[in-house]
């Protein structure tokens, strides 16, 4: 009979650091990983973007880090080195991330490293089992270390079925050019490709404040009150499912992985250890709207014209977590955008509009079209840094992520990033 992969739900109402070390310390002891939590130490967390005005809650919280941090070095006198590595996503860059997550004061009490992935020196790794990708170029740190820790945040996300968890977590392994690469029909295979390169030896998650509903930078954060723990990160992701009552099997991402034995996708081969029961848990979330809707269903003044194939984790997928960036941030436009007409995808049949926005290389209106203008936004799929540029240049709709502050985070800072590399080779 083959031995049940754990994964332990423990109650943490709030960030305190010191209730996080010990609860993460009481894991770490319960799967037997005192002893091997040492030397060369590698954190993933999640800082897909942080922001205290339009993404406070869609990263890993500081103070999680803090207790987990704590858990790693308490009493123990062997110097281990840790690291924290992450590459952020939005095109921003990720020392800046870090700076507005509070990771700097983690710097300072710890004395870790902060790694921004895309200023790292980098390993290639050749995969055996790849369908997407042949080979993965990541921070050394993340292949050559000694004990890998991935403290992913709890996160809905429209682009992966719903969840965003330990495995979609290995997104910010790759740099930007090969990040939105296939980010389309392939992403599920694409997703668990990068489990041969980052396969974390423990998991602790921060479910504290889950980010949920919404755009997966920009949604709002819920209470939910836990801690996950685990060593198999498809099991974690199994019972992470559970709590936004999805189905695993129609998650793409979890069914690869099933596919290519990375674990089961049955409940009952999994033993959820802890001081909360999953359904006191899904009790809790039964009634969250986790806004898992087709684009052309999104109940806005923005009318989507849907062609196929319907692509969630591409152009329409992409376009529906933009739509979300208004819900979130700007509620009293939600109902009163401008009055565009999108199609996205290869649709069959005619299209009358006043304005017209055609979104993806790969979109075409196979039928008669009307419209008195007519744009098109390229990429497959578009950044959302594209979208929020071009939605302003060529429809005159000023997204939340318009802001001053991520204008300098995003082309100042890296500019002044590149000129420092410049210098350092002719140094």
């Amino acid at each position: 009979m083959r031995k049940k992969e754990k994964v332990i739900v423990r109650r943490a109402q709030d960030y305190n650091p010191d209730n996080i070390k010990n609860i993460i310390q009481e894991g770490l002891s319960e799967f037997g990983l005192n002893s091997r939590a040492k030397g060369r130490i590698t954190i993933k967390p999640n800082v897909v973007m942080a922001h205290h005005k339009v993404a406070p809650s869609a990263f890993t919280r500081p103070e999680f880090l803090d207790g987990l941090l704590g858990a790693l070095t308490d009493g123990k006198k062997d110097n281990s080195k840790i690291v924290l590595a992450e590459k952020t996503g939005a095109g921003l860059p990720t020392n800046r991330m870090f700076r507005r997550a509070g990771y700097y004061k983690l710097k300072k009490k710890h004395r870790i490293k902060l790694l921004p992935i895309e200023a790292s020196k980098k390993k290639t790794v050749r995969l055996q089992k790849g369908k997407v990708h042949e080979e993965v170029t990541t921070a050394r740190e993340i292949v050559d270390n000694d004990f890998l820790v991935y403290a992913p945040k709890l996160k809905s996300n429209v682009l992966c079925q719903g969840l965003t968890a330990a495995l979609k977590l290995n997104m910010g392994l790759l740099l930007d050019r090969k990040r939105l690469w296939n980010h389309n029909l392939n992403l599920g295979n694409k997703i668990v490709d990068l489990l041969e390169v980052g396969y974390p030896e423990f998991i602790a998650t921060d479910g504290i404040e889950i980010s949920f509903g919404g755009n997966q930078l920009t949604q709002h954060g819920r209470h939910l009150g836990i801690i996950l723990m685990a060593t198999n990160p498809v099991a974690h992701d199994v019972v992470c499912s559970h709590i936004f009552h999805l189905k695993p099997k129609n998650i793409e991402y979890l069914h690869h992985a099933q596919e290519r034995g990375y674990g089961s996708l049955n409940l009952d081969e999994i033993e959820i250890d802890g001081d909360i029961s999953l359904e006191e848990i899904r009790q809790k979330t039964k009634n969250w709207d986790l806004g898992m809707v087709r684009v052309d269903h999104v109940d806005c003044n923005i009318k989507t014209i849907v062609g196929e194939p319907y692509c969630d984790g591409g152009c329409h997928g992409v376009f529906l977590d933009w739509l979300y960036m208004f819900k979130d941030r700007k509620p009293e436009l939600w109902k009163n955008m401008p009055d565009w007409t999108v199609v996205i995808g290869k649709y069959s049949g005619d299209v009358s509009a006043s304005r017209l926005m055609v979104i993806g290389t790969c979109s075409e209106i196979k039928g008669n079209v009307k419209a008195r203008k007519k744009r098109r936004i390229r990429g497959c799929p578009p950044k959302h840094k594209d979208l929020v540029i071009w939605f302003i240049l060529k429809a005159g709709i000023l997204s939340p992520l318009f802001r001053l502050d991520l204008i300098i985070d995003s082309y100042l800072i890296l500019f002044i990033n590149w000129c420092k590399r410049l210098v350092r080779g002719r140094l």
